[in-house]
C-alpha cells in the first residue's frame, strides 16, 4: 500500500488540495487513496476508510463521466458527479482505479430553484386574474401579464408605482388607511368584505373587481400579494337577473292577486250556488210532500173509491215525486256538505243495530230481485259517528250494490275492526266497474253508461256523498271491481273506544 507520505510531495499537495475528491481504490478493491475533498462531501474520514472497502458503491472504470445519487455518513442524500478511470503504472500494470467525485447537490438544488422559478413565473403569466405583489411601502414589486391586459399599463410603468394608482381616486385615502391596518395583523382573506370594490384602469375608466390578500415573508420582511379580478361581467349577469326577478316578482304578485281575486269570485259563487240550492230543495220539498201526502191518500180510496187505471196512475205519481224527492234530499246535503254547513251529531253506538235497520230497508228491493243480502259483524263493535249519517252511507252503497247486481245475484256486508277504526265492506256479485271509472264513480253526477247500468236512473250523487261522509268522519273509502266481476266498496269509520282515548 503506498502511503500518503510516500507520495511525492508536489502530488500530495495538489491531492489535498483540489476541491474534487479523489479515491484511488486497488486492483483487490480496498481504498488506497481518499482526499480531503473526499472526506467533506462523503462525510467518512480517511482513517476509516484506507485499507477497506469503500464505504459507498463507486462506478467501473470506465471513463464515461456519471450523475449518481448517495448517502453520506450522516444519511443525507448527496448529488454526485462521478467518472473512474484505470489507475496504471509506468509499467502498464494494473493497480486499480482512481474515482473523481464532484458533489453537484448544491447545482442540482440550484437548478431546481431556476426551474421552479420558471414554472412559477409561467404559471404567473397564464393566470387569468392579474396577481401584483405590493411592498411593506405599498409599492408594486411585481406584476403579471393579465395586470398589464386588465389595467392598461404596461409592465415597466407598473413598477415602483404606488398600488393607490389602480385604485379611483376618491377611494386612495381609505385604501391608504386600510392597508397600514392590514400590516399590523396580515392574513389570507378577501378584500373590502361586503363592500363594491372598483379598479381604475390608465385611461380613467372604473370597472368592479374582487380582491383576494396573502401574506408572503422574505428575508427582507413580509410582501403582500393581491390577486384582482374583473367582475364586470358577472355584476351585469347579476343586475340582469335581479331585474328578472324582479319582473317575475311583480307578475307572480299580479297573477296571484288575480288568482285571489278569482278564488273569491268562486267562493262566492259556490256560497251563492250552495245558497241557492239549500233554498230551492227547501221550496221544491214542500209542494212534493203535498203531492206524496195525497196521492198516499188517494190511493187509500178515502174519498171513494179508483178504476185500476187510477191506481196506476196514482202510483206512478207517488214513485216519481219519491224519486224527485231523493233528488232534492241529495243535493240538499251535497250544498251543505260543500258550504261547510253539515254538522254531525257524533256518538257511540253499536254497528249491529245500524246495520240491521239498514238491511230492513233495502231488503224489499232485494226481494224483488231474489237477491240474498247477508250481514257478518261483531255485536262488540261500537263506533263513534253521527248514526244517522252512517245508516245513509250504508243505504247508498246496499240500494247501489242491489240496483246493479242481476236477479239471483249476492249482496253481503262485512264488518270488522282494524287499528283504530271500522272497517265496513259491501260487495256484489253483479256487473262490477271498469277500473278505468274507479275514481270518476265518485264525482258529481256521474253515473256509468245506461246500457251498462240496465237503464237504471239515479242521481248521480250517492256515491259522491258517501265520500264525503266518511271524510267527515274521519275515514276513507276505496272501491275493488271488475267489469263483469261485482264490487266491493270497503270504508271505515273511528272506533267508539279510539274517539274517546283521543277526545
Amino acid at each position: 500500500m503506498i502511503t500518503r507520505a510516500q507520495l511525492d510531495p508536489v502530488f500530495r499537495d495538489i491531492l489535498e488540495a483540489v476541491p474534487v475528491g479523489i479515491v484511488a481504490i486497488t486492483s483487490t478493491g480496498q481504498v488506497e487513496s481518499w482526499n480531503p475533498a473526499a472526506e467533506r462531501i462523503l462525510g467518512w474520514s480517511a482513517a476509516a476508510v484506507l485499507g477497506g472497502p469503500p464505504p459507498i458503491e463507486l462506478p467501473s472504470p470506465d471513463g464515461a463521466e456519471l450523475e449518481l445519487q448517495r448517502q453520506r455518513k450522516d444519511g443525507t442524500l448527496a448529488h454526485l458527479q462521478v467518472r473512474a478511470i484505470s489507475w496504471r503504472d509506468a509499467t502498464g500494470t494494473d493497480l486499480g482505479s482512481i474515482v473523481i467525485l464532484t458533489d453537484a447537490t448544491a447545482r442540482r438544488a440550484a437548478e431546481h430553484a431556476a426551474r421552479e422559478q420558471t414554472r412559477f413565473r409561467e404559471l404567473l403569466e397564464a393566470a387569468p386574474d392579474a396577481i401584483i405583489e405590493i411592498d411593506r411601502e405599498g409599492r408594486i414589486v411585481l406584476a403579471n401579464k393579465a395586470t398589464e391586459q386588465l389595467f392598461g399599463y404596461g409592465r415597466a410603468e407598473l413598477l415602483a408605482q404606488p398600488v393607490e394608482s389602480l385604485i379611483p381616486e376618491d377611494a386612495r385615502a381609505g385604501h391608504r388607511a386600510h392597508r397600514h391596518k392590514y400590516w399590523g395583523q396580515p392574513s389570507t382573506r378577501p378584500m373590502g368584505t361586503g363592500l363594491k370594490l372598483e379598479g381604475q384602469r390608465k385611461d380613467g375608466s372604473r370597472f368592479p373587481v374582487e380582491i383576494s390578500l396573502s401574506p408572503v415573508q422574505f428575508e427582507e420582511g413580509f410582501r403582500v400579494s393581491a390577486i384582482i379580478r374583473d367582475v364586470s361581467e358577472r355584476r351585469l349577469a347579476e343586475e340582469q337577473l335581479r331585474a328578472v326577478q324582479a319582473a317575475y316578482t311583480e307578475e307572480l304578485a299580479e297573477k296571484n292577486r288575480e288568482l285571489n281575486a278569482r278564488n273569491e269570485e268562486v267562493e262566492r259563487a259556490n256560497h251563492l250556488k250552495s245558497e241557492f240550492l239549500s233554498g230551492m230543495s227547501h221550496e221544491l220539498r214542500t209542494p212534493l210532500h203535498t203531492i206524496i201526502g195525497f196521492t198516499e191518500l188517494l190511493d187509500e180510496e178515502t174519498e171513494g173509491p179508483l178504476t185500476e187505471k187510477q191506481h196506476r196512475f196514482i202510483r206512478h205519481i207517488h214513485k216519481d215525486s219519491q224519486h224527485l224527492l231523493a233528488l232534492i234530499n241529495d243535493v240538499l246535503d251535497l250544498s251543505k256538505i260543500e258550504s261547510g254547513r253539515l254538522e254531525l251529531q257524533r256518538e257511540s253506538f253499536p254497528v249491529r243495530e245500524a246495520l240491521e235497520e239498514t238491511v230492513s230497508s233495502v231488503r224489499p228491493r232485494g226481494d224483488v230481485k231474489s237477491i240474498q243480502i247477508q250481514t257478518v259483524v261483531s255485536d262488540s263493535l261500537e263506533i263513534y259517528g253521527d248514526r244517522l249519517r252512517f245508516k245513509q252511507i250504508l243505504y247508498n252503497l246496499l240500494s247501489n250494490a242491489v240496483k246493479f247486481t242481476p236477479e239471483g245475484g249476492r249482496v253481503w256486508v262485512e264488518v270488522t275492526s282494524r287499528q283504530d277504526f271500522v272497517e265496513v265492506s259491501v260487495t256484489d256479485t253483479g256487473i262490477g266497474i271498469p277500473s278505468s271509472e274507479h275514481e270518476s264513480i265518485f264525482d258529481k253526477f256521474y253515473q256509468i253508461g245506461r246500457k251498462q247500468a240496465g237503464g237504471l236512473e239515479g242521481t248521480g250523487l250517492g256515491l259522491a256523498i258517501t265520500r264525503r261522509l266518511v271524510e267527515e268522519h274521519g275515514g276513507s273509502i276505496q272501491l275493488a271491481s271488475e267489469s263483469g266481476k261485482g264490487s266491493r266498496f270497503t270504508f271505515t269509520i273511528p272506533l267508539a273506544e279510539t274517539a274517546a282515548a283521543t277526545g
